[in-house]
């Protein structure tokens, strides 16, 4: 019976001990997913003033009282509307990966209209050869060159 009583306290010790540090890691956690309010232009984690140490202060006290990460963002959410959060609702990827596909058509739509307009410029016989004063002209940009 004493070593359980012994293992429970050593065990409530270990909880007891982690705890601050878990509620510090939460709280962490979710003040880099809010904006700050006062400023809207950075995290409450990483922002400097009363209003977004009020709220790091409101965050810590939920979080102790047993309050979820989730309730307390749909809470903030409720009083300040959606641009409190840092990341959008949801899973971004597909956002991510339709602003890189828009990205990488844009550059592949550049870099054809310049290809484009590159080749019309070239000399072309009706055969579709350079023409003789293209290929001599050629040949003189190429022997400047060395």
């Amino acid at each position: 019976m004493r070593l359980v009583v012994i293992v429970v306290s050593l065990a409530l010790g270990i909880v007891a001990c982690r705890a601050p540090e878990d509620l510090d890691s939460r709280a962490a956690d979710l003040e880099r997913t809010l904006i700050a309010p006062c400023c809207w232009r950075q995290t409450l984690r990483d922002h400097e003033s009363e209003p977004a140490a009020a709220l790091r202060a409101e965050i810590r006290a939920r979080l102790a009282a047993g309050e979820s990460p989730d309730a307390i963002t749909a809470a903030m959410v409720a009083r300040y509307g959606e641009a409190i959060r840092a990341m959008p609702d949801g899973d971004p990827t597909w956002q991510i990966a339709a602003a890189s596909a828009g990205v990488a058509a844009i550059g592949l739509f550049a870099v054809l209209a310049f290809m484009r307009r590159r080749v019309a410029r070239l000399p072309v016989s009706s055969a579709g050869a350079l023409d003789d004063d293209a290929l001599d002209r050629l040949d003189d940009e190429l022997r400047d060159l060395d």
